[in-house]
């Protein structure tokens, strides 16, 4: 008559996340490593060390 079936509950250690909480990291994460990406190169703009002009005596470079 009546069935026996039973659900059987999760353990409350291992619910599973919201699928838009996945995509929210994800975004979240790449605005991070994009802000820093950013951040660095200009950081290296920053400390850069003036250009100069670098020579280099060579006698024998155009031998006749």
């Amino acid at each position: 008559m009546f069935s026996t079936r039973r659900r059987r509950r999760r353990s409350g250690f291992s619910r599973r996340a919201n699928p838009a909480t996945k995509f929210i990291l994800m975004g979240a994460g790449a605005i991070i490593v994009i802000g820093l990406f950013v951040y660095f190169i200009g950081q290296a703009d920053r400390l850069a060390p003036e250009p100069r002009e670098v020579r280099v005596e060579l006698p024998d470079a155009f031998k006749e």
